[in-house]
């Protein structure tokens, strides 16, 4: 094992300073460029798409106090079991809930995409009773004064039957 090495200051009392190269600064510069540039268009495509460097608009606006909350989840019907609240994550289904979430009208106009959802469940959890039929709900929550009051609205947002094959 090598013993540390020691930093030894010039005789003359001056401390030793390296220079960046030009080539060196070149890469920092075009790096900051690139970054300034990622993050200036993320703001004028008010996109989340390049995060970390988009808007996160998401968190630009204040919640109306008097408003709704309205939260996506999925419903499964299984051979022995109804309307069981499936979790949306990727251990789950594959897939993380924001992505559900910000896909949501792609899924709606485009139905099929639920088999995904289905599929993934299964080779998630090959020892799980597979899904017949998955449902896309949307519960509506009212606030006042930032408190949610009276019970949720329950939406049905798309069926879906599943076209896997049994084994």
């Amino acid at each position: 094992m090598e013993p540390p090495r020691v930093q030894r200051r010039p005789a003359d009392g001056k401390q030793d300073v390296r220079r960046l190269s030009a080539a060196g600064l070149a890469v920092r510069v075009a790096g900051t460029v690139a970054a300034l540039g990622v993050l200036a268009y993320g703001q004028v495509a008010d996109t989340n798409d390049l995060f970390p460097l988009g808007t996160l608009s998401q968190f630009a606006t204040p919640r109306d106090l008097d408003g709704t909350v309205r939260s996506t989840y999925l419903l499964a019907d299984t051979a022995t079991e109804q309307g069981r609240r499936i979790p949306m994550n990727d251990r789950t289904i594959g897939v993380a809930r924001a992505e559900v979430e910000g896909q949501l009208q792609r899924i709606l106009d485009n139905p099929g995409l639920m088999q995904s959802l289905v599929d993934g469940y299964a080779a998630l959890g090959p020892g799980r009773e597979p899904i017949e039929t998955l449902y896309l709900m949307r519960s509506i929550q009212q606030l006042e004064d930032g408190y949610v009051v009276g019970e949720p609205e329950e939406v049905e947002l798309l069926r879906w039957d599943s076209t896997a094959e049994e084994d």
